[in-house]
């Protein structure tokens, strides 16, 4: 029996759910991994697919992935993305990404333009990242100057129980 497409509304889903990014690394070049293999299972089915990218689709694929670590990952994509937007889900895993401090002891943070904080509104006040801006500073043409997005412990915490040890 040849393996049919997976059809693209069924596609479609399962990569909104990931927010179009690889399940476990992020990666925004994704495909379709069937939890099952498809061999077993002879079936495309919501529960059973999981959008990975190319080389995390590979390490499942040689079993480095297990299917239980699969399951979880794909439960805590529905998790995260019901509480936090897209953008609070790509903050928190870029500044996961980078080291905490710098040879000089000072944090490292991402800049972002003060009245766009209204974004992170979310994990601001659970306290997943801090802010940290000059105040009553305003550049050329009336812009307020940038702030800096720090990830917090508790942030650090929050990713941490979103990543699963990949083991078998």
């Amino acid at each position: 029996m040849s393996r049919p497409k997976v059809p693209s509304d069924l596609e479609r889903r399962v990569k909104v759910e990931a927010g179009h990014r690889c399940a476990i690394c992020r990666h925004i070049d994704t495909e379709i991994h069937h939890i099952v293999p498809w061999a077993k299972c002879k079936g495309h089915k919501y529960e059973n697919l999981i959008a990975l990218c190319p080389n995390c689709h590979a390490r499942a694929d040689r079993g480095e992935i297990d299917r239980k670590s699969l399951r979880i990952y794909k439960a805590n994509l529905r998790y995260a993305h019901d509480k936090f937007s897209q953008l609070e889900v790509d903050l928190l895993f870029d500044l996961y990404q980078v080291p905490e401090r710098n040879e000089h002891g000072n944090r490292y943070g991402q800049k972002w333009p003060s009245y766009l904080l209204l974004l992170f509104n979310r994990i601001l006040e659970v306290g997943y990242i801090e802010v940290t801006e000059e105040p009553g500073v305003i550049l050329e043409g009336g812009i307020p100057s940038p702030c800096f997005i720090f990830l917090t412990s508790k942030g650090r915490e929050y990713i941490d129980s979103l990543k699963i040890d990949q083991g078998n």
